[in-house]
């Protein structure tokens, strides 16, 4: 590391540009030159303003010119990167990223930082700067304020920190610090790409919920556009991938794309104080990416592994069971499980797939079936078979059937009919402000109630989550709602080994690894799945209530829709009762996957959805490309791809295929788990594992194996006949 401070080129420059010409003393003082000198100051003056006004036109638009032209400059330096820094302010100037001579910019001293949404003058603060081996320290002080911190700059390779630092705010006048017109990357190079994780705005008939999307394209060909990023980059195959990452959780970064295709990323305001909660000091990365995961270029992908390994890792709880929902009850359907039927799912199951473990989510649990009682959860459903009935499926399925037994609940809904309503927790929306049910513990005692009838262990699932429910008149938005509701309660539980899992990202405008383990449905954008691979586990894509496509299955799917014992559709309810209350569902089947009407359609479920995203959860995630017609995933060092496109699926792990169109067959420990659709006959290459091995060959159904069907080995290959459906499972003697 090497620290370097650099002369006032600026300064310098218009000097040397202004120094009088030899000999100019002596020359003639006329009239003509005389008046050619006051045009020329005329045309000077006229020259300046004009420059004066482009400079607060280009500010005032949010495009602060990005060189440092009147600073000093302070040089960090790595192998790698070579970073400007301001001599007198916390701006960073600009960047040269050494592997490949790719240069950026940043800000320069015309922005301003903002303390509680005020622009504060550079001259009003008190600055000292200290100079350290591998860093860069300003000490940033407001003494009439009695405010101070320190924002430290660390260059470490091709990465560089910003950490605030000591901040100081006796008298709590410390709210926000933000950073008007200071960029910490701009980006000139029209053949750059960008692409950035955002949502829309609140959504008034879901209650709020800010649905995630992203936007992408080239600089030099997408029209101007900006906004708040949940996370983002910019990449070009042969410079870099270069980003923004922060600690911060609601909507970090902005980005923003101007007339003159320059790309701007900055930081968003951060919050210190959030009513009671302290946050924790802010901590935000420049990182210059070459090569993340050796394919030979930059790009999206790159960003995504860097962030991916940078998670923290889901439970591996979710990435081994089988895990699903059964629904019990439905008030208008009725019961369509009992405890004792559940029972019964979960052991065919356990016997068609010869034992894996299981995870089962029971939804109507509580009082008369799905969604009642909300917000109270402290009565078992004496319609499905009440206390000793859950305790009799409990006790089965942890002795003797590896399952796991867990609840569907709410702790956002909440409904004036229900005694337990409380209008003092409600939000704006109608429902429930998480905020003010944990300031107020009533969201505790809660919990603790339903804990007493219904035993949790390791995990809870949450429906319909939401972050969303303001309240204006206690200044209460979505990161109150975050930081002083839904984490409390995400802390609360994991003091008790229990972590959450929840429908999907359903609105929530964060990103939530770390929050929720797993969720139901993956509703967010595609390039999610390596963002968010082993760290966010579950669900699929497409339809939430029929049939997932090829492609959808290919991506990595779980069943992703409730099972139930009996059917919910329209045959089973009739045409106007069916009508009334599900005129939304546009699957082609019904509400559930029933256990008597659908097995064929549950286990081909499990086969080509959840066990072959089962076996990309072994591996890490290393490229998810677009490709005409779907995509392209690696999983580690080649070692797994899959095409998927043009409504054809072949994953491939070195010469063994694990899935092709509908046929499945799926390395797992020292088994292999074969499956088709509509039935094969065909050579499959044996995993290493099983090669030179005596097998055992089964087919596997509702009660457990079935004889063998049609094989031979041949070298390294099985030649298998697979009927439709029906699920074989090959191991070593």
């Amino acid at each position: 590391m090497r620290l370097s401070l650099s002369g006032d080129v600026g300064n310098d420059a218009v000097k040397r540009s202004c120094r009088t010409a030899p000999g100019a003393s002596r020359r003639s003082s006329g009239r003509w030159n005389q008046a050619r000198r006051h045009a020329a100051l005329r045309l000077s003056l006229f020259m300046i303003a004009c420059l004066i006004l482009a400079a607060a036109g280009a500010a005032e638009a949010g495009m602060a010119p990005s060189r440092m032209a009147q600073d000093r400059t302070i040089v960090l330096s790595s192998r790698s990167l070579r970073v400007l820094l301001s001599a007198d302010y916390p701006i960073v100037a600009g960047y040269e990223y050494l592997p490949t001579g790719l240069k950026m910019d940043g800000a320069d001293s015309r922005g301003t930082l903002t303390i509680n949404g005020e622009p504060v003058q550079w001259r009003d603060w008190t600055i000292r700067v200290e100079r350290n081996a591998n860093d860069v320290v300003y000490a940033m002080s407001l003494p009439d304020r009695r405010i101070a911190f320190d924002v430290a700059f660390i260059l470490d390779g091709s990465v560089l920190t910003i950490e605030l630092r000591r901040i100081q705010d006796p008298d709590g006048n410390f709210r926000a610090l933000g950073w008007r017109f200071l960029p910490l990357i701009t980006c000139h190079d029209l053949e750059f790409k960008f692409w950035r994780l955002t949502t829309g705005d609140p959504d008034p008939m879901a209650g709020g919920k800010m649905w995630m999307r992203d936007l992408s394209g080239q600089i030099g060909e997408s029209p101007a556009q900006g906004g708040p990023a949940i996370r983002g980059c910019l990449y070009r195959a042969d410079k870099a991938c270069v980003f923004v990452d922060s600690n911060y959780p609601l909507f970090p970064q902005q980005h923003d794309l101007s007339a003159d295709h320059t790309y701007r990323i900055s930081l968003n305001p951060y919050r210190y104080h959030v009513r009671s909660v302290t946050m924790p000091p802010l901590k935000a990365r420049v990182v210059f990416l070459r090569d993340e995961n050796g394919d030979g270029v930059s790009d999206l992908s790159d960003y995504c592994l860097w962030i991916n390994r940078h998670l923290p890792d889901a439970d591996p709880l979710y990435r081994t069971h089988i895990w699903y929902k059964v629904l019990l009850q439905e008030p208008t359907a009725g019961v369509r499980t009992t405890f004792a039927q559940a029972q019964e799912i979960v052991r065919a199951i356990r016997n068609v797939t010869d034992g894996l473990p299981q995870l089962v989510y029971l939804v109507g649990w509580q009082y008369t079936g799905h969604d009642t009682g909300y917000p109270a959860m402290d009565k078992v459903n004496v319609g499905v078979g009440g206390d000793a009935g859950l305790r009799a499926l409990i006790h089965e399925c942890s002795s003797s059937l590896n399952t796991l037994i867990s609840y569907h609940t709410n702790i956002d809904d909440t409904y004036r009919d229900r005694p337990a309503y409380d209008p003092t927790v409600v939000a704006d929306n109608g429902n429930i402000s998480h905020c003010l049910d944990v300031e107020s513990g009533k969201v505790f005692k809660r919990l603790q109630a339903m804990m007493g009838v219904a035993p949790v262990e390791r995990t809870i699932h949450f429906d319909n989550m939401r972050i969303t429910s303001p309240v204006a008149t206690r200044g209460i938005g979505i990161l109150e709602e975050l930081e002083c509701g839904l984490i409390p309660i995400s802390q609360y539980l994991r003091s008790r080994g229990i972590t959450m899992t929840t429908e999907g990202q359903n609105g929530i405008p964060i990103d939530c690894s770390g929050l929720f383990q797993a969720f139901w449905h993956l509703d967010a954008p595609v390039q999610t799945a390596q963002l968010w691979h082993r760290h966010i586990v579950g669900g699929g894509w497409g339809s939430h209530t029929g049939p997932q496509s090829r492609f959808e299955l290919g991506l990595g799917s779980s069943i992703h829709q409730d099972v139930s014992y009996q059917p919910i559709d329209k045959e089973t309810l009739g045409e106007d009762a069916w009508k009334q209350h599900f005129s939304w569902m546009n699957g082609p089947g019904g509400l559930t996957v029933s256990f008597t009407k659908d097995w064929d359609e549950l286990v081909d479920r499990i086969y080509r959805g959840t066990l072959l995203y089962q076996f990309y959860l072994e591996r890490e995630m290393t490229k998810l490309e677009r490709v005409p017609g779907g995509v392209r995933q690696v999983y580690g060092n080649n070692e797994v791809i899959v095409e998927n496109a043009d409504n054809h699926l072949k994953a491939t792990w070195g010469d063994v295929t694990v899935a092709e169109d509908d046929d499945r067959f799926i390395p797992r420990g020292d088994a292999v788990y074969a499956y088709s659709l509509q039935g094969s006959e065909r050579d499959w290459i044996l995993p290493a594992q099983l090669r030179g091995k005596a097998l055992v060959v089964c087919t596997l159904g509702k009660e457990g194996r079935g004889p063998a069907p049609e094989f031979r080995i041949q070298g390294n290959a099985i030649h298998l006949k697979l009927a439709p459906r029906t699920p074989v499972k090959i191991a070593a003697q």
